[in-house]
């Protein structure tokens, strides 16, 4: 499990809050000082923290569930679509399409609706349509990959949730815990992080430390998905070992039977002739 030290933290600038008038006091266990009227992140809390979402993580995916990224403000938009594309997870970098989780059996349909506008531009297959029929299209297609164009591969709810911004992102922290799915989230010194399952105190606000974060959630994630699936690939050729070494045991049985059934064969020719003899004299 890949370990964040509080040297990395601080230098990616994940203890840097906001302005001390616009805290909130369910953030107090998690504020170490404040300096020029900004809080400090207790970094050895974050640490703690942490280390709690990555061991959910981690048996999440050994549990075989999904986990879904979520973060589209500015500053999280392009980690959060570049490190999921690279994990093959669903995410959402842009605008979160509200009852997607809630309303999802409808959204799923939007999604393979998706699916299909991309393979038919793709094949160039538009039959008899006009020039203004397949701009429409694109226009559709444009619209639904700027809500839907990282969940192509979600073909359920989630198992939890990964937020970069509970308030940016409160609609879908919102959904989540509706449905009981766990919100694992970076929560800054302005946000109540009293009902988020899985909290990690931390500035929501820097790049560097988003990144930091989020790779190591994804990271956790898929060494234990990637070991579950060398598992399941070394016990399929146990199992084809298995059922070899079975064949060749039946082999043998069959060529001994086959051996003994000739023995037999002669033995019984060898009797017939001799009593044929015996009755001739």
């Amino acid at each position: 499990m890949k370990k964040l030290t509080v040297e990395q933290m601080l230098e990616a600038g994940l203890h840097y809050g906001h302005q001390t008038f616009r805290w909130h006091p369910n953030m107090k266990p998690y504020i170490f000082d404040s300096r020029d009227n900004i809080h400090i992140i207790d970094l050895t809390k974050t640490e703690e923290k942490l280390k709690d979402a990555l061991n959910f993580v981690e048996q999440l995916a050994e549990n075989g569930g999904l986990l879904m990224l979520v973060g589209t403000k500015r500053q999280a938009s392009t980690t959060i679509n570049e490190l999921s594309k690279s994990a093959g997870l669903p995410y959402v970098a842009n605008r979160w399409p509200g009852g997607l989780l809630t309303n999802f059996s409808t959204m799923k349909t939007r999604i393979k609706y998706l699916k299909q506008l991309r393979e038919k531009f793709a094949k160039n297959d538009f039959g008899d349509l006009t020039k203004q029929e397949i701009g429409l299209l694109q226009k559709k297609m444009a619209i639904l990959e700027d809500s839907f164009g990282g969940l192509d591969m979600m073909n359920e709810t989630p198992g939890a949730l990964f937020v970069v911004d509970i308030l940016k992102e409160k609609i879908a922290v919102k959904e989540a815990l509706r449905l009981g799915i766990p919100v694992i989230a970076m929560v800054d010194t302005n946000t109540n992080p009293e009902d988020i399952t899985y909290p990690i105190p931390a500035n929501d606000d820097a790049k560097q430390g988003i990144r930091l974060i989020t790779e190591a959630i994804i990271d956790v994630y898929t060494a234990k998905r990637k070991q579950k699936a060398n598992e399941a690939a070394a016990d399929e050729e146990e199992i084809k070992v298995d059922d070899s070494e079975l064949e060749d045991v039946l082999s043998q049985k069959e060529a001994a039977l086959a051996m003994n059934k000739q023995e037999e064969e002669e033995e019984k020719q060898a009797e017939e002739k001799t009593k044929k003899v015996s009755d001739n004299n």
